[in-house]
């Protein structure tokens, strides 16, 4: 059953490389506004949200994206926290992801070359990372594939740091888009609840995204969920972090 889950989530195009998981979004005011007018119609175009979003990310030219991503199943539960800062303008990027004990920090000039850091307790080592991100999926290339998987509507506004944001949600199995790629042979039969949720403003800017999902098992019921959020958008610096000459001492680039 950890492959069903596995496969959901895969589908759900929601683990990037070097930005997986973090807390550290901004707060977001509890309830809806009725009546506020949709910036987009339901069904969503996943085409038209991601265009959008990209656009509005690269006019600010820099951003933050925070990923927390949280697996249970038979009493144990993992969970994991990073984030990317991106600068647009010259595609330098600092990641920064623990998983299970072991952080990762990794930095790149926006030239194909990069460093990274890993502690695991008290040992540190250095590599040359053999791919870096890209740098147009991290500002939202990968929006259109997701919200091309679910069947949002929308719910409304809510306010999250001052702000207006709209809020599409898909809420249960049957809100599967079980056409879409992603999906394709997927068996839904022991899925017992999906809800996924984009968040988006009036300038088209995705401040949230993400899904939840649960499944039964031989041992119980499993879970799985992912959320990703788009911070400090026109406001993150990236600047080289302190141990970038002690990684060049220790590597071959």
């Amino acid at each position: 059953m950890r492959k069903q889950i596995a496969a959901v989530a895969v589908a759900a195009l929601l683990v990037l490389a070097g930005c997986s998981a973090g807390g550290g979004g901004g707060t977001t005011a509890p309830g809806t506004a009725t009546g506020a007018d949709a910036v987009y119609e339901s069904p969503l175009n996943g085409t038209t949200v991601a265009q959008n979003h990209e656009s509005a990310v690269r006019e600010a030219g820099s951003f933050t994206l925070v990923s927390t991503s949280t697996e249970s199943q038979a009493g144990q539960t993992f969970t994991r926290e990073g984030s990317t800062a991106v600068d647009l303008g010259s595609g330098a990027y600092l990641s920064n992801r623990t998983v299970r004990g072991q952080n990762v920090l990794e930095y790149g000039y926006g030239n194909g070359t990069a460093f990274r850091r890993v502690t695991v307790g008290n040992q540190t080592r250095y590599a040359v990372p053999q791919q870096t991100p890209n740098t147009t999926q991290l500002a939202g290339g990968q929006l259109a594939s997701f919200v091309g998987l679910f069947a949002f509507s929308y719910d409304g506004t809510e306010s999250a740091d001052g702000t207006t944001v709209h809020v599409y949600e898909a809420d249960g199995v049957e809100a599967i888009n079980e056409s879409a790629p992603g999906f394709a042979n997927l068996d839904t039969s022991n899925l017992t609840n999906v809800s996924s949720e984009v968040r988006v403003t009036d300038d088209g800017l995705v401040t949230e995204f993400g899904y939840s999902l649960s499944i039964e098992t031989g041992n119980g019921e499993a879970s799985a969920s992912l959320t990703q959020q788009y911070v400090d958008v026109g406001s993150t610096t990236v600047s080289e972090p302190a141990w970038l000459d002690e990684a060049r001492a220790n590597t071959s680039a």
